[in-house]
């Protein structure tokens, strides 16, 4: 899966979110680039707990989640967060 599709089905889910997705590079040789980071801004994050931030990121993933992709380092932040 490219990073373009991660960003995208993460925004189709999260419309008023902004999405940075990067490719982790990995010294494993068996790494398939199912690796990602992901930066989420969004104020629907607003009084949720770290862990309900993450599973929100994660029902937007979807099925691809353990599928196409293997592994997302999630960074969920409000506008005010992201900003301070």
């Amino acid at each position: 899966m490219e990073s373009q599709e991660v960003s995208e089905r993460i925004e189709s889910e999260m419309p008023d979110a902004d999405v940075e997705v990067v490719e982790e590079d990995h010294e494993d040789e068996r790494s398939d680039g199912a690796h990602f980071g992901v930066v989420v801004v969004s104020d629907g994050f607003e009084g949720m707990s770290r862990v309900d931030r993450h599973r929100a990121v994660y029902d937007a993933l979807g099925e691809a989640m353990g599928g196409e992709i293997h592994a997302v380092e999630i960074r969920a932040r409000t506008h005010d967060e992201a900003e301070g």
